[in-house]
């Protein structure tokens, strides 16, 4: 329990303490009655903070354990408090808030005349602007004294978990379409092409079926002809494969008028050209790991997540459903870049190891780095025939043909970046090439367009029966 002086006891000894202080030292008629006061004011205040002491003893709190929350958008954190054994003419409370939260109503929240064994609950709005896993370990609160000299503060601690999701409404609204209910793929009904893989039935031959088709040890069973039928198969098997090493940490600079999210001042980076806002790579993954989850549901495929850097930290295997969609979102939003290189070939011999049958492969990679794709080329090869490979990254802002710029260059030296732009856009299609010759499929899109384009491909291979 501590304390400290009330707003009362330092008027009183700025209109007490000080003028009778004054006297004593320098003498007057009233000198003799001056000294005493100090001295009654101070055992008052003695007597005050001694009898205040278990004042807040009775107070407890009560709140949950668990709260999830998505970033940028306002939560409520209900705290329900419980005073025994005093009356409490106010009482104050405040959280300790991580610097991740911002309160929405005044930090400090003051009920007045709290009445003896009474319960109430009481609403803190917040708002997150990270993503991440956090923990509120204590609710300061503070009342005055029963004269109202002394201000007593005590702390309760709490046990409460706030985990703090990806906001993914900007892509769920690019990709608005692909959530519709209409037909079986998204925007609308589509042809299936090809026949499907998983066995149906057997049925008699009819002129015109393919002799591949034809079963032939049931044909000598029943002394006649027999085809096997096939149907699309609706259970397919789809690992997003996300990596947070060192490149994942790549920075991304979006003009503040376009950003499409909460700006956080941190995130802001004044510079000549105007203010822009700086995220990560990362993050794009991450957002577009949810947003495939999230399709992959919807389409009744098996969904299952992989988290690399130096080795595999997070391995999930594919389940469907609503709940197996929750273990996905709280394995990967406490990913955070790590300041290690790749183990691509680690990462190829655990797949090769855990994934016997045949799956769908979305890797978010960045292979700007030519040593990193070099990495990466020579250990896909041990999992590009068992299973389908889709690659997919986020374009460097610079990465373009030389006489294809976005803006035209204005002085020499954006003359030398849109150069080593095209010298990396050419080592980019160069590794793109090599994959294609495994059957491996590079995609490079912009950051604000990498859901959008995993999805499609996704639901290509979805049409094509691929997998």
């Amino acid at each position: 329990m501590k304390f400290a002086p009330n707003r009362l006891l330092l008027w009183i000894t700025v209109l007490a303490v000080i003028p009778s202080t004054t006297l004593v030292v320098f003498g007057g008629p009233a000198a003799g009655i001056a000294m005493f006061v100090p001295v009654f004011i101070l055992i008052g205040a003695a007597i005050d903070v001694l009898t205040s002491t278990h004042l807040l003893d009775g107070v407890s709190l009560e709140t949950k354990d668990l709260l999830r929350c998505t970033k940028g958008k306002e939560f409520v954190v209900p705290l329900r408090f419980s005073c025994k054994g005093a009356f409490l003419s106010c009482l104050r409370f405040g959280l300790k808030l991580p610097e991740e939260f911002r309160a929405l109503d005044l930090p400090v929240m003051t009920i007045d005349q709290v009445p003896v064994d009474s319960v109430f609950g009481v609403e803190y709005r917040l708002l997150p602007l990270r993503r991440g896993q956090y923990f509120f370990e204590n609710c300061y609160v503070e009342t005055p004294s029963r004269l109202g000299l002394w201000l007593m503060r005590g702390q309760i601690p709490m046990n409460l978990e706030v985990r703090t999701y990806p906001d993914l409404s900007s892509e769920r609204r690019r990709l608005s379409g692909l959530f519709l209910n209409r037909g079986a793929n998204g925007i609308h009904t589509r042809r299936q092409v090809g026949k499907g893989r998983e066995f149906e039935q057997l049925r008699e031959y009819l002129p015109g079926d393919d002799y591949t088709d034809i079963d032939w040890k049931a044909m000598a069973r029943r002394g006649e002809p027999v085809t096997r039928t096939y149907q699309i198969e609706r259970t397919q098997e789809v690992y997003v494969v996300v990596d947070h090493s060192r490149m994942s940490a790549r920075e991304i600079r979006t003009p503040l008028d376009e950003a499409d999210e909460l700006v956080i001042p941190e995130n802001i980076e004044h510079g000549s050209g105007g203010d822009v806002v700086v995220t990560t790579q990362l993050e794009r993954f991450l957002h577009c790991s949810l947003i495939l989850a999230s399709v992959a549901q919807r389409q009744g495929d098996l969904f299952g997540f992989v988290g690399f850097a130096d080795g595999v930290d997070r391995f999930i295997r594919s389940r469907n459903g609503r709940d197996h969609y929750n273990v996905v979102r709280d394995a990967l939003y406490t990913l955070e870049p790590k300041k290690v290189a790749p183990d691509f070939e680690q990462l190829m011999i655990s797949l090769r190891q855990r994934l016997t049958r045949r799956a769908l492969l979305v890797m978010l990679v960045d292979l700007s780095d030519p040593l990193t794709a070099e990495s990466f080329y020579e250990s896909i090869q041990l999992i590009s025939r068992q299973h389908l490979v889709l690659v997919n990254m986020v374009r460097p802002e610079h990465a373009h043909p030389l006489f294809s710029p976005k803006k035209i260059p204005s002085d020499d030296m954006e003359v030398y970046e849109c150069l080593s732009g095209h010298f990396q856009w050419r080592d980019l299609r160069e590794i793109k090439k090599r994959l294609g010759h495994l059957g491996v499929e590079l995609a490079m899109p912009d950051h604000e367009a990498l859901s959008a384009e995993a999805v499609t491909q996704y639901l290509n291979v979805k049409r094509r029966q691929l997998i």
